[in-house]
């Protein structure tokens, strides 16, 4: 934004439209990262945060622990798609080349329904915004993803308790 440009105030999404997030991201990128870039692409759109009903990613990020942390933030789901269920989007030579799909989160987003807003970028993470109908039910969107309880997550969770200290 420079200086004197007006941003456009929030606005509510209409009761029987509401929004999904498709997420793609690096393993570099943070929580706070991913939640930046979707508030950034809220606040360009327009739109407000109570109206998403979902963030959602590829079933390959089910370890992705910054993606729980984004949908607990803004106390939606994370739902899961797999490659059948990515809709058709531009595709992307880099997420062709380390991904071996060509695109993530337009390809979820649109999964969900038509696009509201394109892929934005940040540094580790990409976001798409789609709009739902007044019938998306987020519980049959792609599949529910379940907090991961490897022995990496718990023993990072020790390792950062016993810097605490006493």
């Amino acid at each position: 934004m420079t200086i004197g440009e007006r941003r456009k105030p929030a606005r509510a999404v209409p009761n029987q439209q509401k929004l999904v997030a498709g997420i793609g991201c690096g393993s570099a990128a943070s929580a706070g990262e991913i939640i930046a870039l979707v508030n950034a692409c809220l606040a360009e759109s327009g739109l407000h945060a109570s109206a998403l009903l979902a963030i959602a990613s590829h079933q390959r990020k089910h370890d992705a622990q910054q993606l729980y942390a984004a949908s607990a933030h803004f106390g939606v789901p994370l739902r899961l798609l797999s490659d059948a269920d990515l809709a058709p989007a531009t595709p992307s030579p880099s997420v062709l080349t380390h991904v071996g799909l060509p695109a993530i989160a337009e390809a979820v987003a649109a999964a969900a329904g038509p696009l509201l807003l394109g892929k934005r970028k940040s540094a580790h993470a990409t976001c798409a915004l789609a709009a739902c109908g007044s019938d998306f039910d987020p519980t049959q969107f792609g599949r529910a993803a379940l907090y991961p309880s490897s022995s990496a997550a718990m023993a990072s969770s020790t390792l950062d308790t016993s810097r605490a200290g006493p």
